[in-house]
């Protein structure tokens, strides 16, 4: 429902509606979520197939009512020698379920059991496409980062470059300085390549995911560094897994199979029927002028491979000579008075899969419970595994906060003793490459930690707001980089977000 209201916000934006005139969409992760959502293929068929599984409940209720019929015989002999003969038959019909052994309620019952099957499996395509689009989106703004700061460290070495080379005409540096700084020159370049393709990968898999041509001009609003406000996962040790899609899935398959086991296993209960006609018929051209009416009962049962069907019939013929059309026998002749008939039919061998139905219900039933006790100790191993790696991952932040704290620190130490003389600023360049490193550790700590974030909310079941891995905070992100990045002491420029 949010990502529905989010997307209905979005395209009421001026940046959609006016799109023509803009050089690109503004698009967040919230919106991109809806989109993906709102485009998404299979959650379209899905949610197409449950109206299918309503319509099928609806169908088998039509089973208890009665089912209603207008019927005409007409038969004209062009005798040799005699006169011709004529009749014409109009009835109107009814026939009753009685008695089905109690098929038709089961039938209705694994329908609904159907529809809630797709629901699940709706729910579970877009928790998964949810999970998929997040972890994306974080591994999106972290190459968008690490080529912003690969160009800012690149910017600055061309500068350092082309102040050695005055440096090496005076004399001041020897040839094999030059040749390290222009190899890591070189390095920082294809470094920039790399990011620049990652970043570009990322992008059309997010374009991909939404459903949007490669070639969507797209403006990203938010930021690694600036726009989240990281803090530890919310502890969820007494959240039950019974409401995860997964696990209702299973259950329901337990439950579908039961009941298609139990309709191969009563399918030798007998099956009784009412019926009635009303009508009139007529041994000459219409119209029909004598009144006939009636009743009778159908029964049919099964033993084995064996069908039987039997019928009793009682019907009045008020005047003149009708008609009566026996199961297996064809058409009687009955006068005036009342008539009536028995009749009983047996095919032997008629059904020879009755026994292998029910075998394979078995099998089936079987293999759901076996299923669903799978699912759920995958469930738990999913949830254990997907916690301890949120755990670990927020540790690696730390340790990436750590590390680029005393790459800084280095480096400023660094960057003082340039000021004072002591040091050349050639000689800053190996500083300024290992917080580069730093950097890159730390974005990718961060991306791994929203990616971890999402699994254990995709484990739990749970809306990720719930678990307060992240949050979106434009301009309010709390990481050590925007801190860095936002100093006057830093060395590369403001980020362009």
């Amino acid at each position: 429902m949010w990502n529905a209201m989010v997307l209905f916000l979005w395209l009421l934006s001026p940046s959609v509606l006016f799109a023509d005139s803009q050089d690109a969409l503004e698009i967040g992760l919230l919106e991109a979520e809806g989109i993906a959502l709102s485009n998404s293929v299979i959650l379209a068929s899905l949610k197409d197939r449950r109206e299918v599984f309503r319509m099928i409940a609806s169908e088998k209720w039509r089973n208890y009512l009665p089912r209603v019929s207008l019927s005409y015989f007409g038969l004209k002999n062009a005798n040799l020698n005699q006169s011709d003969s004529q009749y014409n038959d109009i009835r109107f019909q009814l026939n009753q379920l009685l008695y089905d052994g109690g098929e038709t309620a089961l039938e209705i019952e694994s329908a609904t059991l159907q529809e809630l099957l797709n629901q699940e499996d709706w729910k579970l395509s877009r928790d998964r496409l949810l999970l998929e689009m997040r972890k994306t989106y974080a591994k999106f703004l972290a190459s968008d980062t690490k080529l912003f700061v690969t160009k800012r460290t690149k910017e600055r070495m061309e500068r350092l470059w082309f102040e050695m080379k005055k440096e090496r005409e005076h004399g001041f540096l020897n040839e094999l300085q030059i040749i390290e700084t222009k190899t890591k020159l070189r390095d920082l370049e294809l470094n920039c390549l790399k990011a620049d393709s990652a970043k570009k990968q990322w992008e059309i898999e997010l374009k991909k995911l939404m459903q949007f041509p490669p070639d969507t001009k797209i403006r990203w609003k938010e930021s690694l560094h600036k726009d989240f406000f990281f803090s530890p996962i919310k502890s969820m040790d007494n959240v039950q897994l019974t409401e995860k899609a997964e696990y209702k899935k299973a259950r329901l398959a337990v439950e579908t199979t039961r009941i298609k086991k139990e309709i191969a296993e009563n399918d030798w209960k007998p099956k009784l029927y009412l019926g009635g006609y009303y009508g009139e018929n007529t041994n000459g051209p219409l119209p029909v002028k004598n009144e006939v009416y009636g009743f009778q009962f159908t029964l049919q049962t099964k033993f084995g491979s064996t069908t039987n069907q039997s019928s009793s019939h009682y019907g009045v013929q008020t005047d003149g000579t009708g008609i009566q059309r026996i199961p297996g026998f064809g058409p009687q002749f009955v006068g005036r008075g009342d008539n009536a008939f028995n009749s009983s039919t047996f095919q032997l061998f008629d059904d020879l899969s009755f026994s292998r139905k029910i075998y394979e219900g078995k099998i089936a039933h079987s293999d759901a419970i076996r299923n669903h006790r799978m699912t759920e100790a995958n469930l738990l191993a999913e949830l254990e595994k997907a916690k301890q790696k949120s755990k670990e991952s927020w540790e690696m932040i730390s340790m990436a906060n750590t590390r680029f704290e005393w790459t800084l620190e280095l480096w400023k130490s660094y960057r003082k003793k340039v000021e004072l003389g002591f040091l050349k600023e050639s000689e800053l360049l190996g500083a300024e490459l290992e917080v580069l490193k730093a950097l890159e550790e730390l974005t990718s700590a961060l991306s791994t930690y929203m990616e971890s974030g999402a699994e254990y909310a995709f484990a739990l079941g749970l809306p990720l707001e719930e678990i307060q891995a992240f949050q979106i905070k434009k301009g309010e992100g709390n990481s050590y980089l925007k801190h860095w990045l936002d100093s006057d002491e830093v060395a590369y420029a403001p980020s362009p977000k």
